[in-house]
């Protein structure tokens, strides 16, 4: 980068490999998991993405798990992978400096991604109406807990509250006992996947119409209205509202073998003859087994024969026996045996980055595959302020002299 260069040119990622989103420049000013996966997806194919940080970090870099176990702002495993192919600044927005600089980077860029609470930024001045005014072609892409208007948009939130709000929760665990969360994040993945779609589809329409728009994502509503469209309709719909699973058989239920636990879903295409013969007991083909009824009444009994079938095989063995018999079948691998899953190797799921501070290290980096645009490149989530210089020197034409006070007064 030279001093004469444009600001559209410091934005730029590099000559990375092409993708459909090549020349589309995004600032990714969120702190969390759900915007700053929404950025990811559009740095993976193509995007010159700006991670734009408070000068102390963003909150995601302070969240474990660590690698190594070191509480480092450069080894939060969540930042490095959500923060993949994308540069990184920090700018300090609580500062009228700051935020005047924001309006400087803006007429250069095409989407601002954010998550603060509903109104915060335009009580500083930079909400979607300011920063328009500086390119009215600007696409704003807000990921909140519930959105920007209603009585909750207030509220906080985090990922058990959309769980909670959302359905999921009503429906998930057992009969009789209390409802439960799936482990992990996987509300505000939901967050980061429709706002990557909706600001796609908000950059079609730029490139046609040259329109801008303010796009409002609620966590909470992408929870309710996928995975569990079906089930929320149900009461408007006079059928018989979703219930948890019942506590009867381990058909269907993770169920313990020698090295792990496998699950097995009755159905399928696999006859019970067929399910009776791949466990290897004859007693699953007594009457008091024979169809749906009979099996769920005498469920303890069927539970004891099954375990007990099974207890010293293992789950790789019987996965393979499975497949070979078309049963509906599932393991449940660890961390380590999906780092090395046959599967995902042969797709390519995972790439190596060299981090200057963690070092070599696999991620998963394909998340879907493009037949004329794939996927070819991963470059390691930014350290705090890498890029810097060349944004606000090379990019905006700061002086060096200008650089240095703008870090003295903690706006970058």
């Amino acid at each position: 980068m030279t001093s004469t260069q444009s600001p559209q040119a410091a934005l730029s990622s590099g000559p990375l490999a092409h993708g459909p989103l090549d020349g589309v420049k995004v600032l990714d000013l969120s702190e969390d998991i759900a915007g700053s996966f929404c950025g990811r997806l559009l740095a993976d194919y193509g995007a010159d993405v700006l991670k734009v940080e408070p000068p102390t970090g963003a909150a995601l870099r302070r969240m474990g798990p660590f690698f190594g176990d070191d509480p480092h702002p450069e080894k939060s495993l969540f930042y490095l992978l959500l923060n993949l192919n994308k540069k990184g600044a920090t700018l300090n927005l609580a500062t009228v400096t700051g935020r005047n600089i924001l309006k400087r980077l803006v007429p250069h860029i095409d989407v601002v991604i954010e998550s603060y609470r509903p109104g915060y930024l335009a009580g500083l001045g930079v909400g979607y109406d300011d920063l328009q005014a500086e390119n009215p072609s600007l696409i704003m892409t807000s990921i909140t807990p519930f959105g920007q208007t209603g009585p909750y948009s207030q509220y906080l939130g985090e990922e058990v509250v959309s769980y909670a709000m959302g359905l999921i929760m009503s429906i998930s665990g057992v009969q009789g006992q209390e409802p439960l969360k799936h482990g992990g994040f996987q509300a505000q993945y939901e967050g980061g996947l429709n706002g990557a779609a909706s600001t796609a589809m908000a950059l079609f329409m730029q490139g046609n119409t040259g329109e801008g728009q303010h796009i409002d994502v609620s966590v909470t509503e992408c929870v309710a209205s996928t995975a569990m469209a079906a089930q929320s309709m149900y009461p408007f719909m006079g059928g018989t509202l979703p219930r948890r699973r019942p506590s009867g058989s381990n058909f269907g239920h993770p169920m313990p073998c020698k090295d792990g636990w496998i699950i097995v879903q009755t159905g399928g295409g696999a006859t019970w003859d067929t399910i009776a013969d791949f466990f290897g007991d004859p007693q699953l083909l007594e009457p008091k087994f024979a169809d749906p009824a009979q099996r769920l009444r005498n469920s303890e009994e069927l539970d004891k024969v099954v375990l007990d079938s099974i207890k010293d095989r293992g789950k790789w063995d019987l996965f393979t026996k499975a497949a070979e018999a078309r049963i509906l079948f599932g393991l449940v691998q660890t961390p380590s045996e999906l780092l090395e899953c046959p599967q995902l190797e042969s797709r390519d799921f995972y790439r190596e980055i060299d981090h200057p501070v963690i070092g070599k290290v696999k991620v998963p980096a394909v998340l879907f595959n493009l037949s004329l645009t794939p996927y070819q490149y991963t470059r390691p989530a930014p350290t705090l302020g890498q890029h810097n210089s060349e944004i606000y020197v090379d990019g905006l034409e700061y002086s060096r002299e200008d650089f240095v006070r703008l870090r003295q007064l903690d706006v970058i």
